[in-house]
């Protein structure tokens, strides 16, 4: 994301994980959703950036930047290799016949109880691995005992073996209770690791190309536009680093510090919420003291807010203005990308008090548009390496 380092980017990072279930349509939410902007309506936060920020140079700097940005045949095979490698993809591997402990299995499955099928309990063409007792390419386990009972038997028979779920399990009406789960073993597995292993059959049912040859011309205008990424954020990360290093903030407004910490809790609650409980529960819940843990979310919010107003400054020296028609466009892929429908209950949820959502997401735009500037007018000395 644009300008990680600021306070905006970091709220915005928190709420981007935050689906459409995470906005409560309650009246009880919405009567605060109102008492709250109403409140920020009434006491908006104003400071005179030039006050706090003695700007350095920050137009003509020079930076060096060293990484992953020339296309090469190793570099490509490399990054071939790895997205291979995190698609997670099994096939039969006919050579093997009987189920070891660090085997991949597919397998159809039913689970009964009492002679009956429960719900939940059945499923086809399930690759499963052993050794972690869970899906194949997943880490999210099975119930204690699902898998271990098939080591030892061979592809094409059915196995039948007793699972106790645990006392703590989720449904009511499994938890602690032994059950038969009745495997069919269609195949062992193997993971596909490098080119050598696709066909023109894989690569069509996995990733919906017809061809090898065709997915690998699709990676490789991926690979391409990762090295491209690759030095413009390394750019970013360097200018924006020199910049901080060469300009002073003598302090955050502290009203200004409490609206971005404030924003920040908020929308960390309602995603907790959307689960049930609240942030501060969670983080008690996880053994931690919550006031301590709001202090050095508050000192990390002080830090990223500081690279927030020197790039404020920035653009006001630079006299970077609101482009009516550009804003239009940046805040609409932001809301848009958020499950939010209208701008409007996009500002409502961002409002907390002394700061209203429009005025944080027209900085958020004008602390982008001076980062761009800064970048734009750097010198760049970059040298390229292979990826190990």
């Amino acid at each position: 994301m644009r300008n990680r380092f600021l306070a905006l980017a970091l709220a915005a990072t928190m709420i981007l994980s935050v689906s459409a279930c995470g906005k409560s349509d309650s009246s009880d939410s919405a009567s605060k959703d109102s008492k709250k902007e109403s409140t920020a309506e009434q006491t908006e936060i104003e400071y005179n950036v030039d006050d706090y920020v003695t700007l350095g140079d920050y137009k003509g700097i020079e930076v060096t930047v060293e990484g992953e940005y020339e296309y090469t045949d190793d570099g490509f095979d490399k990054y071939v290799a790895d997205t291979i490698s995190q698609s997670a993809i099994f096939v039969e591997d006919k050579s093997q016949k009987e189920i070891q402990e660090d085997s991949i299995v597919n397998v159809d499955y039913v689970g009964s109880q009492d002679g009956v099928a429960f719900d939940g309990g059945s499923a086809e063409d399930q690759t499963l691995d052993i050794a972690n007792n869970c899906s194949a390419g997943s880490t999210q386990g099975y119930i204690d005992g699902f898998t271990t009972g098939l080591v030892g038997h061979k592809v094409g028979e059915e196995v039948a073996y007793e699972v106790t779920f645990p006392e703590n399990y989720g449904n009511a009406d499994l938890a602690g209770q032994t059950v038969v789960f009745t495997f069919q073993v269609n195949y062992i597995a193997k993971a596909i690791s490098s080119k050598k292993d696709l066909t023109d059959d894989i690569v069509s049912e996995k990733f919906g190309y017809d061809t090898v040859d065709k997915y690998m011309d699709s990676l490789k205008d991926s690979y391409n536009s990762k090295l491209e990424s690759n030095l413009k954020n390394d750019t970013e990360t360097a200018v924006l680093n020199a910049i901080i290093k060469n300009s002073k903030v003598s302090e955050v407004p502290e009203n200004l510090l409490q609206a971005r910490l404030d924003l920040i809790l908020t929308m960390q609650d309602k995603q907790y919420q959307a689960y049930g409980t609240t942030l501060k529960d969670y983080i008690t819940s996880m053994g931690y003291d919550y006031d301590e843990e709001v202090a050095k979310i508050k000192a990390n919010v002080e830090e990223s807010t500081k690279t927030e107003l020197i790039l404020e400054a920035i653009a006001k020296a630079e006299n970077i203005k609101v482009d009516d028609k550009d804003y239009s466009d940046f805040i609409s892929k932001i809301y848009s990308q958020m499950g939010y429908k209208d701008e409007d209950s996009f500002y409502k949820d961002f409002s907390v008090d002394g700061y209203g959502g429009e005025k944080y997401f027209k900085l958020a735009y004008l602390t982008e548009k001076a980062t761009d500037f800064c970048v734009e007018n750097a010198v760049v000395n970059s040298t390229s390496v292979v990826a190990e």
